[in-house]
């Protein structure tokens, strides 16, 4: 008998936003890993997506009837007409066997389960933990109660980081809970060559809010910059609504360039000899994974990053990347003169990436899903 995996999300998965992004990568890559007799289907808001989508021809795809929210191209829908025409589909589609799953979307994944769980013959229920409000918010507060009831409703937890599962093991201790993490997507670049009076450049790719540490670090480059004066620093991205981008400062050696295309990174750091990720240590960042930890490693440039618990698991201090706490202008300039005075190495670190991304492959990481879900 076939069955089906039925993903569903109140999203436009290429609408640009981070989430999309995963949730192209991640369907395409179980549908290319799915066991025999499963097929993939991924349920969401009616759009017409571009040639270069990254939907692969194995991934059946059912656009249903939806409302956006305002004028913003980005992010979630108004619920109820995507919510009722999603479980008008699984009613007449869903078979026992069958899964029904999403990631991050607790009052979807609650409307439907309450409804799937009052059939004699109903199909699983897998929701995948990205982040929980209760890392930021009080626990009485409204969100936190629907999330936790969303979440008691499914028959298998998945969380992509350790700090996560742990947490979701206490809250629900009879329910199977299972680590995934995420994967890296990028193939190595190659490393720039460069003679000691050139640029040495660092680069970032994403958000440029505050707990991202994007405007710490513009604040501590100066400083920097004092003991290594070719020193820059490469933003490529944008603030969020109502928060300010830094501005590019030349003279200091900061330049703030716009967001690039997922498809353009790899090309962008050809230009570049380091990445970093500087995030601070507030609110849920020390549990949350953290999506350029796994592409930095697949692009193999040499990485300096924050040391928080999730990106310990991704990038290994001394292996994969130089860690230096967060928030610690000391301990950064302590990496960065590594970096910049040892070319042996950059190369090991390189290196180092190259076989880390081997082991966080999607395909890798679709087979361990599966084997959690239909075991």
């Amino acid at each position: 008998m076939n069955h089906r995996l039925f993903f569903v999300v109140n999203q436009d998965p290429c609408d640009g936003s981070a989430h999309g992004l995963y949730c192209l990568r991640h369907l395409r890559s179980l549908a290319e890993a799915a066991p025999k007799s499963w097929s993939v289907i991924l349920v969401c808001p009616a759009r017409t997506w571009p040639d270069d989508s990254g939907l692969s021809e194995k991934i059946e795809v059912i656009g249903l009837a939806s409302l956006r929210r305002g004028a913003n191209p980005f992010g979630l829908h108004v619920n109820a007409v995507f919510h009722w025409a999603s479980w008008s589909f699984l009613r007449q589609n869903c078979r026992p066997g069958d899964v029904v799953a999403t990631a991050s979307f607790p009052r979807l994944f609650s409307f439907l389960a309450l409804r799937l769980l009052k059939r004699n013959a109903r199909p699983k229920l897998v929701y995948e933990v990205h982040q929980l409000e209760c890392l930021s918010r009080p626990p009485g507060h409204q969100k936190c109660r629907m999330e936790s009831d969303a979440l008691s409703l499914a028959d298998q937890l998945l969380a992509t980081t350790g700090p996560l599962e742990a947490i979701l093991q206490k809250q629900f201790p009879t329910k199977p809970v299972t680590r995934t993490g995420l994967a890296s997507e990028y193939s190595p670049v190659a490393l720039r060559q460069r003679r000691d009076a050139d640029p040495f450049r660092v680069g970032y790719f994403g958000s440029v809010s505050p707990e991202q540490g994007i405007p710490w670090l513009v604040d501590a480059w100066p400083l920097l910059r004092k003991d290594f004066p070719t020193l820059e620093l490469h933003v490529f991205g944008r603030a969020r609504r109502g928060e300010v981008s830094p501005a590019s400062d030349p003279i200091n050696g900061i330049f703030v360039l716009l967001p690039v295309p997922s498809q353009d990174v790899p090309f962008r750091c050809c230009e570049l000899d380091a990445l970093i990720i500087p995030a601070l240590d507030q609110g849920h960042r020390s549990a949350i994974a953290f999506t350029k930890a796994y592409d930095y490693a697949g692009l193999a440039l040499p990485i300096v990053a924050c040391d928080l618990p999730t990106i310990r698991e991704v990038l290994r201090p001394d292996r994969e990347a130089l860690l230096f706490e967060p928030g610690s202008i000391p301990e950064l300039k302590k990496c960065l003169h590594r970096l910049i005075s040892d070319n042996l190495l950059r190369h090991r670190l390189h290196d180092a990436c190259i076989e880390r991304a081997g082991e966080l492959s999607w395909s890798k990481r679709a087979e361990h899903w599966w084997k959690a879900v239909t075991p």
